[in-house]
């Protein structure tokens, strides 16, 4: 039986045909939501054997393509396709993700960009007349504009939550590092966040290399606090499984590459805290850190 046959037969886990499964191989168009909403086109090609890749093209104010590859589960539908190589990068642009479900029915794709600031994308075949949602109306004119903070991450640590009074029995930095330890991983360093004369905007260098997680030290009056890395990275936020925020990036970049942290905080009349951000690694290096800010070393 050829792959590349839009009418295919699966095999359930209990050995019972299911005739009439479709192929996910075709051309889909419609649009993803980031920053705005862009048009996209997705040819997707069945290599077989749950294996899938595809070009990525986009248009609107620019136009760009690349490459992608992944997987499809023909039982459930589901898809993901991780960005490879540019075809046409226009300038200031960043390839994306995607993961989502397919639908024989209607031969529609939708699902969710795994990129921090993106949402979700709609495909369907040409033609299907998937518009993008109407854009919002615009404000009425003696509407003073809300101030835009940084859209990233807010920053929280257990000691914001413990009872007034009652000290916790360990730093939340120290439960984090244990925990990182016992899931092999190993310290590479660490970047601190440099404050601007305000006080309210910081940034600092970074880096990545295939896979590694970032945790978020914060010393001092820290609420109001937000943080975001600046890269086209995957980014997972482990949110309140943790003790102190943790994060991991992946990048699908050869040799690993560099970005930024950039960290807002609102005005309240006290000095900025400290914040720095420590790099781990499970590639098997242990450089022997602690990965601490040298305020907590001193305690």
């Amino acid at each position: 039986m050829s792959l590349n046959r839009s009418i295919l037969v699966c095999v359930t886990a209990l050995g019972v045909r299911c005739a009439g499964a479709v192929s996910i191989a075709g051309t889909y168009s419609g649009h993803y939501r980031c920053a705005v909403t862009r048009n996209l086109d997705l040819q997707i090609t069945d290599l077989g054997g749950g294996r899938i890749q595809a070009v990525f093209t986009f248009s609107g104010a620019a136009n760009g393509a690349y490459t992608m590859s992944g997987s499809f589960d023909i039982r459930s539908g589901h898809f993901h396709l991780d960005p490879q190589q540019w075809i046409n990068r226009p300038a200031g642009f960043n390839m994306l993700g995607l993961d989502g479900v397919f639908d024989p029915r209607t031969r529609r794709l939708t699902g969710r960009i795994p990129t921090f600031g993106c949402t979700t994308f709609e495909l369907g075949p040409p033609g299907s007349g998937i518009r993008p949602p109407a854009p919002p109306q615009a404000p009425l004119r003696h509407a003073q504009p809300a101030e835009n903070p940084l859209a990233g991450f807010e920053y929280w640590d257990a000691t914001m939550d413990a009872p007034r009074g009652q000290p916790r029995e360990s730093e939340p930095i120290d439960d984090v590092i244990d925990w990182l330890r016992k899931q092999g991983f190993s310290c590479m360093g660490s970047t601190h966040v440099i404050w601007d004369q305000s006080g309210t905007k910081g940034s600092a260098p970074d880096y990545v290399r295939t896979r590694e997680r970032y945790v978020v030290e914060c010393d001092g009056d820290c609420r109001g606090l937000r943080y975001l890395p600046y890269t086209d990275a995957q980014i997972y936020a482990f949110g309140k499984s943790q003790p102190a925020p943790l994060m991991e990036i992946k990048t699908t970049w050869f040799g690993g590459r560099g970005f930024r942290w950039e960290v807002r905080r609102t005005p309240n009349g006290h000095p900025p805290p400290d914040v720095y951000i420590h790099r781990w690694t499970n590639s098997g290096f242990n450089s022997g850190g602690d990965c601490r800010a040298p305020q907590a070393l001193s305690r």
